[in-house]
């Protein structure tokens, strides 16, 4: 089973600010795409199916970037209860603290390297804001899996 992405987002703040370590948006948005693939390389199963797509800074899932825009580049200090990630509170939150110490910027330039999924739809920009298909993240990002 699926679930939402501005669930697994929710957990993601939750999870930060209780570390004591808020995130923006951009680095939410980067973290997204990771737990993703790290929840699939763990589990084969995809964590949410919302859109990823290819914006200037990188992946974004659209809906969950519009739910934070608001912050900015400032702090999300928001927590909230997502009883349905419970069962996967193990997985997420070894996965989500191995990303918590990188800077978002270290995030965008993981996302932005030759030949990942991000690259090859965003083609320069020809391809801003189109969607990176799940399949070509898991042939690319996946390969171990």
């Amino acid at each position: 089973m699926a679930y939402s992405a501005a669930d697994v987002a929710k957990y993601i703040i939750s999870y930060c600010c209780e570390n004591n370590a808020p995130v923006s948006n951009l680095k939410l948005q980067k973290m997204l795409y990771f737990v993703w693939i790290d929840y699939y390389k763990k589990t084969q199963k995809e964590l949410y199916c919302d859109d990823i797509c290819a914006w200037q800074l990188g992946p974004v899932v659209p809906d969950v970037y519009y739910n934070y825009c608001a912050f900015a580049g400032t702090p999300i200090e928001i927590t909230a209860d997502v009883p349905a990630l419970e069962k996967e509170k193990a997985n997420l939150n070894s996965i989500i603290s191995h990303y918590l110490p990188m800077t978002a910027s270290t995030l965008v330039d993981m996302t932005h390297a030759k030949g990942k999924p991000w690259d090859i739809v965003f083609r320069g920009g020809a391809g801003i804001r189109k969607v990176i298909p799940f399949e070509l993240i898991k042939e690319l990002e996946c390969r171990s899996c």
